[in-house]
């Protein structure tokens, strides 16, 4: 009788036991599932991207997995874009400054990652299965890609285009200068004076304060606003990220200059536009989100 009734209460223990376990169960899995939603932002960026440590100029780089393309992480903040001529001792002075390039107004941005070269015809290879380029060569800018064939390679990496502030802010590398210059023009970029009529491997120059490569010369670089020329007067310039993407034509902007053109065209400022054309002068670089 002893046996059979500790038997009994041992099932009764059991049975009571089986909902205690199901609750423990159910309140461990949503904590672990409430740790990973809050945390998935900083797993997904380590998914996609390899820490790579500062570069020489104190920056933090990272390796985008997929693409293998080296992106720079960029602090962001406030500084001074386009130019003027008008005013030597004002802001963003630049005596070669176009209308189009000005006013000259404070932009604040947030943090960003920004290529540290020119997408290369590798890269473009391995994400789109093409080699859609004049100047053939693994380590050469993808060039002769127009504006939508780069959209579908980003949307296809999980990339951006830089807006023309991201851009610019990355181009000066901290000055306010017509060029970016940490050596000569000649020794950060390709133009009609060194590069023989023809783009060259990427990040063979010398690169600006952030260390980034190629921002002058070399190949235009689409950029993702749509070409707007008074776009710099309106409040919309002032705002946090400023971008303008409502144009009604299809002109797209295009920054940094090219081989084939003289250093006035290279300028931090110069503003191109274009249709959504394919040249063999233009390609592109692109961003990311920071880590989290």
């Amino acid at each position: 009788m002893c046996l059979r009734g500790g038997a009994r209460t041992i099932d009764g223990m059991r049975g009571r036991g089986k909902p205690v376990a199901i609750c423990v169960g159910a309140l461990g899995l949503a904590v672990l599932a409430t740790a990973t939603w809050f945390s998935w932002p900083h797993l997904r960026f380590w998914w996609l991207f390899e820490p790579l440590g500062p570069n020489a100029q104190g920056f933090p780089e990272y390796r985008h997995r997929q693409t293998g393309i080296v992106f720079v992480s960029l602090p962001g903040g406030k500084f001074w874009m386009g130019a003027q001529k008008m005013d030597p001792k004002g802001q963003n002075y630049d005596p070669e400054a176009q209308p189009n390039e000005g006013p000259v107004h404070e932009v604040t941005l947030s943090p960003f990652l920004i290529a540290k070269h020119e997408v290369t015809q590798g890269q473009w290879q391995r994400v789109m299965g093409t080699i859609p380029s004049q100047f053939e060569g693994a380590d050469l800018p993808a060039e002769s890609v127009c504006w939508e064939e780069c959209r579908e390679f980003c949307r296809r990496a999980g990339l951006e285009f830089p807006t023309e502030a991201q851009w610019e802010y990355a181009c000066r590398g901290g000055t306010s200068a017509c060029y970016a210059e940490t050596v000569k023009l000649e020794d950060m970029a390709w133009f009609v004076e060194n590069s023989r009529d023809t783009t060259h491997p990427v990040g063979q120059k010398a690169g600006n304060g952030f260390g980034l490569h190629d921002m002058h010369g070399n190949v235009w670089e689409w950029c993702e606003d749509a070409f707007n020329e008074g776009f710099y007067r309106t409040p919309e310039a002032a705002e946090l990220d400023p971008v303008f993407t409502s144009g009604s034509d299809d002109r797209r902007v295009l920054r940094g200059g090219a081989f084939y053109l003289h250093r006035v065209s290279l300028r931090c400022a110069s503003r191109c536009e274009l249709p959504y054309s394919r040249a063999h002068f233009i390609g592109f670089r692109v961003v990311a989100s920071p880590p989290p």
